[in-house]
């Protein structure tokens, strides 16, 4: 097996796609990612992977906050500005954010919304995985905005409101 094949292996592997807030004294960024899942119900706990080189994650470490906002299939724009290698000032700019319980940025309409404080970071190979207590869930409408075969999509089976 190669490392190519690996990528290539994955990237048929459609997922949620979501983008990952983090607000505090190191500064407000985000990162879109497609490796969060649930860990726990009780206690409410998710975790994400994000990349050892993301100019996001100092931030999201220092801060020991984070939100994890789920896009909907009209946010393929949100997803594009914060999946940048870049990061800029403007990034925000692209929808309408309120502050959550932790002062995480939580992203109006998104599909589901995890305000979250850090409880673990581990390193996995070429990735940190952040464990996260949920503070609070917001809930919006939609069908979820997914990414596989390096393209988006939507669930056809997932009821429009």
């Amino acid at each position: 097996m190669t490392r190519e094949d690996f990528i290539e292996g994955m990237s048929r592997a459609a997922q949620t796609v979501s983008v990952i807030t983090t607000d505090g004294p190191t500064g407000r960024v985000g990162v879109t990612v497609s490796a969060m899942c649930s860990v726990s119900a009780d206690p409410p706990m998710v975790l994400v992977c994000i990349h050892h080189q993301s100019r996001a994650l100092p931030a999201i470490r220092q801060n020991a906050i984070f939100c994890v906002n789920v896009l909907n299939d009209t946010m393929q724009e949100v997803s594009n500005t914060f999946a940048a290698t870049t990061l800029t000032d403007d990034m925000f700019d692209v929808a309408d954010w309120q502050a959550a319980v932790t002062g995480a940025p939580v992203l109006t309409g998104a599909l589901a919304s995890f305000d979250c404080r850090v409880e673990e970071i581990h390193r996995a190979g070429s990735h940190f995985i952040f464990l996260g207590n949920v503070e609070k869930v917001v809930l919006g409408a939609g069908a979820p905005l997914l990414y596989g075969s390096r393209s988006y999509g939507t669930p056809s089976f997932f009821p429009k409101d």
